[in-house]
């Protein structure tokens, strides 16, 4: 999209531009939506949402002010008050150890006030995290946040067993686990949220499901077995037995490479090296001698041996705490191994579908009667 020069911010929706209103002399930031048939639905079905959340005062309640949408051509967009920086980004700019408490307690609070509203109107926002979270003047203090990004928000009453929202790492464990949704999912993003904030880094990271699901069994145990019953997904991460103090045990890493055939390292290397054979451009196109010095043709790599039952043992720990990889390894294993299928899901997830829950292709879970769009013949806004 050409004519949007000052660009803010790309996503997978489109992007967001910084914009001046001609008539108003106003500036603003517009989320200018791709024009596929997908895109424009749940840009639909935002504005429904905001609709709703109209309701309620924006400065009080700490989430963004939406001003309204025009069309572009084929394109909706929405236009919406210009704040400073995400959240993520301040993050970025202080110290690697994170915030001070003097600044934890207030963005806690704001944030809080935020969902309280939000869920007081039966609304999931269902994509919590530190860039949907927007730092209002990086200069004032205590520093002032908004709640950003209904774009997968959902009514109470409209979230779906079995879907899929939110991202990897501030998921919470029922999403995984396929368990009903409610507006607890948001409150678990919120934990994960403030722990980055404290810590200045993720708590618990990982490329899969089973990854964050093992994090937070080591660190928290397992969820009740009554919350595993309710799962659709349970069997892909839990072992039912009949004996013991649980009905359900958390599958092991031997459990996922005796179903799977790929060790968790193996696989990723494996990923990041088809990336390296598949790039677009010829000239870094990865050669055939590069390939037989890839890591995943090692020998003794140290991600995983070999115990005296032949099963191939795995020892995965927390990155942040401990990486076990060599360097080189590391390097290959850190790589970004996002590649697009031919269906839009990851090679990742297309290569090893029991290691990660399968994608859903659900329509978006919100019903609210869709807004009457009346496209303008010309926008107001100008770079």
């Amino acid at each position: 999209i050409d004519k949007y020069k000052n660009i803010l911010g790309e996503g997978g929706f489109g992007l967001v531009a910084k914009c001046r209103n001609t008539q108003t002399k106003k500036t603003v930031a517009v989320k200018v939506n791709k024009g596929e048939e997908g895109v424009f639905q749940q840009a639909i079905e935002e504005i429904a949402i905001l609709k709703q959340l109209r309701r309620l005062n924006p400065d009080t309640c700490n989430i963004v002010q939406w001003d309204g949408f025009f069309f572009d051509k084929e394109r909706i967009c929405l236009t919406f008050e210009l704040l400073d920086q995400s959240l993520h980004q301040y993050l970025q700019e202080q110290n690697q150890y994170g915030l001070p408490m003097g600044e934890l307690r207030p963005v806690l609070h704001q944030l809080a006030t935020a969902l309280s509203y939000v869920h007081s109107i039966n609304i999931i926002h269902a994509d919590l995290k530190p860039v949907n979270i927007m730092v209002v003047d990086r200069h004032q203090h205590p520093v002032r946040v908004k709640v950003i990004d209904f774009g997968l928000a959902c009514p109470v009453s409209e979230a779906q067993q079995g879907m899929r929202l939110g991202t990897l790492w501030y998921r919470a464990p029922e999403m995984s686990l396929g368990v009903p949704l409610s507006q607890a999912f948001d409150m678990w993003a919120l934990g994960l949220v403030m722990a980055e904030l404290a810590m200045g880094c993720q708590l618990y990271p990982g490329r899969t499901d089973y990854d964050v699901l093992r994090f937070i069994v080591e660190t928290q145990g397992q969820p009740s077995d009554d919350v595993l019953d309710h799962g659709l997904y349970t069997p892909k991460f839990f072992i039912k037995q009949n004996n013991g103090a649980t009905r359900w045990r958390f599958k092991s890493p031997q459990d996922m490479y005796s179903e799977t055939g790929f060790s968790h390292p193996d696989r990723f290397m494996f990923v990041s090296l088809l990336k390296d054979m598949l790039h677009l451009d010829p000239r870094r196109r990865i050669t055939a001698r590069e390939v037989l010095e890839h890591p995943f043709f090692a020998t003794g790599r140290p991600q995983s041996s070999t115990d005296n039952t032949g099963t191939e043992s795995i020892r995965m720990q927390h990155p942040v705490r401990c990486p076990i990889l060599s360097r080189p390894a590391t390097r290959w294993m850190d790589a970004d191994v996002s590649m697009a299928s031919v269906d839009g899901s990851s090679v990742a997830q297309s290569l090893a579908p029991p290691m990660s829950l399968p994608r859903l292709h659900l329509p978006h879970c919100n019903s609210c009667p869709h807004p009457t769009l009346s496209p303008s013949s010309s926008s107001p806004f100008l770079n």
